[in-house]
This record gives structure tokens, C-alpha cells and sequence, in this order.
């Protein structure tokens, strides 16, 4: 019986690897951000309510888990690093990141890129019996909007395999948006607010706010097509990844990138007003 016990209690020390707790978690963060890049500081629901601001450390059996908005990773005891479902960097391949601005385009890109190396980038479309009723637990002020939803939650799956998505007017030039779960019912986001609606996929985590192609189409005279420039300028464009939570088995969005609905859609080159630099003189 006491060899039981210090055995069990050998392996509990060992499991727990205390003498991980001299790295400060700062350290430890480091580390991950060195293996993987940098990761979104704060995510977001579709309210702008904030989730999470930084990370969070805890133990996990041989090493330390570190939770961000980004997903999960663990660093093990022995120095490798690891992203929950995805491959192990050993230590002598982890090399810092130089980071660079990117489009809104390239972050999503380079995303899929680092989650097609362990998992497929599609989604399989839920074939089961829908849920009758919208659940609104996590969200209760979706229920304001219930025939909406659950008008969507008859249609079934129609973004990221096993989700719909439920819009609404809120006014002139204005719609919101929220995501179902077609089989629990549950309401993951709600109040994503829009003026050109959204785009999104059924084999695709990526929802888009205000995209390009939803756009008015530019008018023929230059004064005007300027003045549609501006206006669109001020409405944001919004990059959306739906996220599965490890620590909390629930899915929610998570605001990946955030450029101007006018990215792509106009380059403005009208120098009556001395904005644009001409580098030409003129012949007297």
C-alpha cells in the first residue's frame, strides 16, 4: 500500500512538473508566440463584447497549456511546443517571427495555411434532425429576434457545416446577423451589425461582413465616384473565423482581421484638391 502511494505520488510530481513554475508565464508565452506568431491581444463576440483579453496559463499534464485567442497551445517540459490537434515544433526548429503588415486577406490565408498542415480547412454538412427551437442560453438578448432565427434554423446548415446564419433589418441601410447551431439550436453570435451584408460558406469557418462584391457599383462621374469612395471608407470590413473552445467545448467567432470596406474597391487618383503627389511639372 505505501508503495502504491509513492509511486501514485512520484507520478503526480512527475505529471505536474513543478519545476515548470520557475518559467514565469510571460516565459512561457513567449515561447508559443516564437513557435506560432503572434495572435490576436483581445477576441470579440458578434456584440463586440470582449472574450478574452491576453492569454491564460494553467497546468497540463507534462508541461503548461496556454490559452489564447488563437487557440491552444502546450508547452511540454522538455522544450517542444505544441498546438492542441496540430504538429509538435521540436525546440531546435523554434525560431522568432518577424512580423510585417498584411492584409486582411493574407491573415486568413496564412491561418488556413498553418490549419490545413494538421486538419482539413472544410466542413462536413450536418446531416442529423434539426432542432426545433432556438436555444438561447448563451445569448438571451437574441431572443428579441426569435422568429428570425428560428425561420434560419428551418432552412439548415448553410455556413461552416452545421451552422445558420439569421439576418434582420435594423433600419435604414442596416441588417444584423447571427449564427445557429442547426442541431443544438444554440445561438453562438448575434448582433453583427452590417450595411452590405455579409458573406459566408457552407464548407468555410470564415464569415465576412460588408464584402466587396456586395458593394455598389462605382458611378461613371469622377466628382461622384470620390464621394462613393469616402462613404464607403468609413464602413469597416470584418474577418470572422468561427472557433472551437477546448477549454469550454463551445464555438464562437472570433474576430480575425478588420480593414475598410474600401480595400480593393477603388484607388482614388484626383489631384484637384493637392492630396494626391505629382511629381510632373507642367511646361510653360
Amino acid at each position: 500500500m505505501v508503495r502504491a502511494a509513492l509511486l501514485l505520488g512520484m507520478l503526480g510530481f512527475f505529471l505536474w512538473a513543478p519545476w515548470m513554475d520557475k518559467r514565469t508565464p510571460e516565459a512561457t508565452t513567449q515561447v508559443i508566440l516564437e513557435a506560432f506568431g503572434p495572435v490576436p491581444a483581445s477576441c470579440y463576440d458578434g456584440e463586440g463584447n470582449e472574450l478574452l483579453n491576453g492569454v491564460q496559463t494553467r497546468w497540463y499534464p507534462l508541461g503548461r497549456l496556454v490559452h489564447t485567442c488563437a487557440g491552444d497551445y502546450v508547452l511540454w517540459l522538455w522544450g517542444d511546443v505544441k498546438e492542441l490537434g496540430g504538429v509538435v515544433k521540436r525546440s531546435e526548429d523554434i525560431h522568432p517571427v518577424v512580423s510585417k503588415p498584411l492584409a486582411c486577406t493574407d491573415v486568413v490565408a496564412r491561418q488556413d495555411a498553418r490549419r490545413d498542415a494538421y486538419a482539413s480547412s472544410t466542413f462536413a454538412l450536418y446531416r442529423d434532425s434539426l432542432a426545433s427551437e432556438p436555444d438561447f442560453s448563451l445569448l438571451p438578448e437574441a431572443r428579441a429576434h426569435a422568429q428570425a432565427i428560428k425561420d434560419a434554423l428551418a432552412g439548415g446548415a448553410t455556413f461552416a457545416g452545421s451552422f445558420a446564419i439569421a439576418s434582420w433589418s435594423c433600419g435604414a441601410n442596416c441588417e444584423e446577423h447571427a449564427v445557429i447551431h442547426v442541431g443544438s439550436g444554440l445561438v453562438v453570435a448575434t448582433g453583427l451589425q452590417t450595411e452590405y451584408g455579409i458573406r459566408y460558406a457552407l464548407d468555410s469557418p470564415i464569415l465576412i461582413t460588408n464584402p466587396k462584391e456586395n458593394l455598389p457599383p462605382l458611378p461613371t462621374n469622377d466628382y461622384e465616384t470620390e464621394n462613393a469612395a469616402f462613404a464607403i471608407a468609413r464602413v469597416p470590413r470584418e474577418y470572422y473565423r468561427l472557433t472551437a473552445d477546448a477549454l469550454s467545448n463551445t464555438e464562437y467567432l472570433v474576430r480575425v482581421c478588420v480593414e475598410s470596406a474600401a480595400t480593393d474597391y477603388i484607388e482614388v487618383a484626383d489631384d484637384r484638391i493637392g492630396v494626391v503627389e505629382n511629381n510632373t511639372q507642367a511646361t510653360p
